[in-house]
């Protein structure tokens, strides 16, 4: 008999997890953990803020195991832990960098050099820079596997508010983008 992984029984893996398991939370971990870093690599915009921020999160997740009711998914939870960890990080982030007073760096020039999908990706980290932040954190969660309700629930607004503020983030990339 096989190990259960999270599509097997969500449920057996908390229980030992809870219990200091390190290999079940590794099980409930691995599932979410890449969705995780997207979402707070979105938010901090730095790959190294990025990776604090999903060290915070597991972290945290670890150690509020027992504080997770299961009335959302597993995964649902985790994201707006995510969510808060990478706004964490990148306020302590702007706090240091006003405090060092950097001067601003000029923008890399996509268009001399860089593959097209590397290109595609500043382009869109851009036109993402451009949308109110929360569209941009609505929108995050929910391509980030969220649901309407599950983005909603964790940005404590209603489920209309959600569907907007997805709506109009779309239709704004699109049209920064350069899309139909």
């Amino acid at each position: 008999m096989s190990a259960p992984t999270v599509g097997d029984d969500e449920n057996i893996l908390l229980g030992a997890a809870r219990a200091g398991d390190a290999e079940a939370f590794r099980r409930l971990w691995a599932p979410v953990e890449r969705r995780a870093f997207g979402l707070c690599l979105h938010l901090t915009d730095n790959r190294a803020d990025a990776l604090d921020a999903l060290q915070e999160t597991q972290i945290a997740v670890w150690r509020n195991l027992g504080r997770f009711e299961g009335r959302a998914p597993f995964a649902a939870w985790v994201m707006v832990i995510a969510r808060n960890s990478a706004r964490s990080v990148a306020r302590r982030v702007r706090a240091a960098r006003e405090d060092l007073l950097f001067p601003e760096v000029e923008p890399v020039d996509v268009e001399s050099g860089f593959d097209e999908t590397v290109a595609g990706l500043v382009d869109l980290r851009r036109a993402l820079a451009t949308l109110p932040a929360s569209h941009k954190e609505a929108l995050l969660l929910w391509a980030g596997g969220l649901t309407y309700e599950q983005t909603a629930a964790a940005l404590q607004v209603p489920l209309n508010t959600v569907r907007v503020w997805i709506f109009r983030a779309r239709k704004a990339l699109r049209e920064t983008l350069g899309r139909p």
